[in-house]
């Protein structure tokens, strides 16, 4: 395993599966998107952190908002949340005793991540490629085009018509 500035906060290095994790999706839609999330590694698909039925030992939060707030309330003691997405585009505000250590909630962390922050990812992101080329890991492409079609990628990413990634070709 290949140690660098921000590993020491980032508790999912590897896929989470492939980690040994019991993993938990969260979608807005689970009828449309619970068969490739499940197919990707996902034991369980849900909406949200409400349909959650124990406590939880790590999240990687893509949206933000009240739904970073409802998964922190998940975390199982010494749990570790880490926001990495802020898609629902609103503020959090936690409620009056949502921080408090008691009754199991004792050491539980919020821990924030930037790509651009992190230095020498060169490691990481060679075994992902790896992985990807020989076909363990699918990076979830659901829309490729040449660099003249930018803003329809940036469009159809912004308005959520995309379940995946966008990817441009630069020739």
């Amino acid at each position: 395993m290949h140690t660098h500035a921000c590993s020491a906060r980032r508790p999912f290095k590897l896929p989470a599966r492939r980690g040994g994790a019991y993993v938990i999706a969260s979608t807005g839609n689970p009828e449309r998107h619970g068969d490739s999330l499940r197919a990707q590694g996902a034991h369980e698909v849900v909406t949200g952190p409400g349909e959650l039925k124990e406590p939880v030992h790590g999240v990687l939060d893509l949206v933000g908002g009240q739904q970073l707030i409802d998964a922190y309330g998940m975390l199982a003691e010494r749990g570790t949340l880490v926001a990495v997405g802020h898609a629902a585009h609103e503020g959090e505000t936690f409620p009056y005793g949502a921080l408090f250590g008691d009754n199991g909630r004792h050491d539980r962390t919020i821990a924030t991540f930037s790509l651009p922050a992190c230095a020498d990812l060169a490691p990481d992101l060679t075994w992902l490629a790896h992985r990807v080329a020989a076909g363990e890991l699918d990076p979830q492409i659901s829309w490729r085009g040449g660099w003249e079609k930018a803003a329809d990628a940036i469009g159809a990413l912004l308005e959520r018509r995309l379940h995946g990634k966008a990817v441009l070709d630069i020739v």
